[in-house]
């Protein structure tokens, strides 16, 4: 019945040490099966062993101590403290460190059984933190979200908005998706659009379209996109997300998970850009826009600029306001389905890993950049704008990266800034974080802080 089934470690010792029938001759103790703890968490008390983990995870970690051991002996159980409930912001780290399974996730339990689950190394996008985490997906779709360790950004833990935003992220995607097949888009015909608005019909120039571009693109589509600006003469403008409340543990204000990578790129390539706030103030006497990742926020003279232009390109793998209100618009790869990198707010590069599989008819928002280059007969270098070959030239172009490749950047990151200022990695075990962004981990493989963290 249990559907830790292939991670349980209690199951393993078991199998490995014993395979003996029980012992036990006496009736066992009925106990709760489902009790919720919480919105997110719930107690199957029959499988528990009382080796408190938990309890002692919401005591040391988040510091909101909602769960007690009650009562005595065999009558023992985890419960939540008097008219509280498990709803701290960190509560699906008790699921990932229960070693027997009798505390689920709601949204997972009994969706997959684990070995059925493609297993690999990624990091969330949801804020600047940048947490190393593990995506979990069976046929392309996202089952689950779990921590991956490192002790320099993250340790052992992951907050349930990163679990949430992965989630939702990968719903919506999944619907821009179906909507762009519905409407049977096609991807030349975008190009040649956007392309014709750099020239009039008789192929004199004409007004120079603008490019917005979102500080939360991986370092990539950001190279690609500034190459094309500083070629074709548009004026670039880097815009964030709206930020969020932040805490002490992990929850970074700045929801912009490649503010300085994008930053970086932007000054070695471009040379000028502006912000968000310069954003607003052009945004009445601008042409024609590119905006590159539709979650950026605009402001409210922006989207009145959105809604008013005539000539409005939206590449977006989400559907947003901005979206809605576009001429046109271009689905894209998101995050996940695209290898790539980006750089978090303690100053590592750290690899996207594309954890799921991709989609056929989206292109990174790259490779939109690489085609319109071609159509305007602009040579970038983009000819392959695969995710090595635009890191290597970054890195030729780019001081922050320079001397870094692709390659180097493991599970823990490479340290980002000038020469000789770049953050040291941490030392750890060999074999403790591994990164094999092509390969697909075992399934027994269970998150790091069941082997490493509370005991």
């Amino acid at each position: 019945i249990c559907d830790q089934a292939g991670e349980c470690v209690l199951q393993e010792h078991y199998a490995t040490y014993s395979l003996q029938p029980s012992r036990l001759a006496h009736r066992k103790v009925a106990k709760n099966k489902a009790l919720p703890l919480g919105p997110r968490v719930l107690l199957d008390a029959e499988r528990c062993i009382l080796c408190t983990r938990c309890v002692r995870f919401c005591e040391e970690i988040p510091k909101t101590p909602e769960l007690i051991v009650e009562d005595r002996n065999n009558n023992a159980e985890i419960a939540t403290f008097p008219g509280r409930q498990l709803e701290n912001p960190y509560s699906l780290n008790v699921v990932d460190i229960c070693p027997v399974g009798a505390l689920t996730d709601r949204r997972f339990r009994f969706q997959k059984r684990v070995w059925f689950l493609d297993k690999r190394d990624s990091v969330c996008t949801g804020c600047a933190r940048g947490c190393a985490l593990r995506v979990d997906s069976a046929q392309g779709k996202l089952e689950r979200v779990v921590p991956r360790y490192n002790p320099a950004v993250n340790s052992y833990w992951l907050c349930d908005d990163g679990r949430d935003w992965m989630h939702e992220r990968s719903r919506l995607a999944a619907a821009v998706g179906r909507v762009g097949a519905a409407e049977g888009a096609d991807l030349a015909d975008q190009v040649a659009r956007i392309a014709n608005w750099w020239a009039d019909d008789e192929g004199e120039e004409a007004e120079t379209p603008a490019i917005a571009l979102s500080a939360s693109l991986a370092n990539e589509d950001i190279y690609a996109w500034a190459a094309l600006a500083s070629a074709a003469g548009s004026a670039v403008y880097l815009l964030d997300r709206a930020p969020q409340a932040e805490d002490e543990l992990l929850k970074t204000a700045d929801r912009d998970c490649n503010r300085a990578g994008a930053a970086a790129i932007l000054r070695a390539v471009v040379g000028e850009f502006g912000d968000a706030a310069a954003f607003e103030a052009a945004a009445e006497s601008l042409d024609a826009l590119l905006l590159v990742d539709a979650d950026a926020h605009l402001g409210e003279l922006g989207m009145i600029a959105v809604a008013e232009l005539e000539a409005v390109a939206v590449l977006t793998d989400v559907a947003s306001a901005a979206s809605e209100a576009a001429e046109l618009v271009v689905p894209v790869a998101g995050f996940y389905r695209r290898e790539g990198t980006v750089v978090n707010s303690q100053g590592y590069v750290q690899r996207i890993g594309k954890p799921l599989s991709a989609w056929r008819d989206r292109p990174s928002a790259a490779a939109v950049a690489a085609a319109v280059a071609k159509a305007l007969d602009l040579d970038l270098g983009l000819d392959q704008p695969d995710a090595a070959g635009l890191f290597a030239a970054i890195a030729a172009a780019v001081p922050e990266f320079a001397g870094l490749k692709l390659a180097d950047v493991g599970a823990l990151g490479a340290g980002f800034g000038a020469e000789g200022a770049r953050p040291a990695l941490p030392e750890v075990a060999e074999g403790t974080a591994g990164w094999e962004p092509d390969t697909v981990h075992p399934t027994h493989e269970r998150p790091f802080a069941i082997h490493r963290g509370c005991s």
